[in-house]
């Protein structure tokens, strides 16, 4: 099955109908046939940027997805030194947590697509120091 890693900035633009990205994820979410992979740190991040009623509507959706097997959420246990590194190397953006958190992910998945709000970053990221994310949002 076809996968692809979901950064904070896509779940915030689909329950936030003020985004300006809202239609756009809508419409990919529609047409959409694979699984979703993210972290924790990444719903974390998602949650408390919604208002509470968005938080719901979120919520029950991952649920859903979830349910079904159309969501994974990697909870391996994360390699502190390997974030530091990557925060080292991308300081100058700066990389937050999260993203770090969805870089290695995507380098133990092998996926290297992803659906981001944050163009400008992970347009620079690297999956293993060479390969670069294919932003579905951006292509859709």
């Amino acid at each position: 099955m076809r996968s692809v890693i979901v950064d904070s900035g896509f779940l915030i633009a689909l329950f936030d109908e003020r985004d300006p990205l809202h239609q756009r994820c809508r419409a990919f979410l529609r047409d959409y046939r694979g699984r979703f992979l993210t972290t924790e740190s990444v719903l974390t991040e998602t949650l408390a940027l919604l208002s509470p009623e968005q938080q719901l509507r979120c919520l029950d959706w991952l649920a859903d997805a979830a349910h079904v097997g159309l969501l994974a959420v990697d909870r391996a246990a994360l390699d502190f030194r390997a974030v530091e590194k990557l925060a080292r190397k991308y300081r100058d953006q700066p990389m937050d947590f999260a993203d770090a958190a969805l870089v290695l992910l995507a380098m133990r998945a092998g996926v290297k697509e992803i659906l981001t709000a944050d163009e400008r970053d992970f347009a620079v990221y690297r999956i293993a120091g060479k390969t670069r994310f294919v932003d579905l949002l951006r292509k859709s």
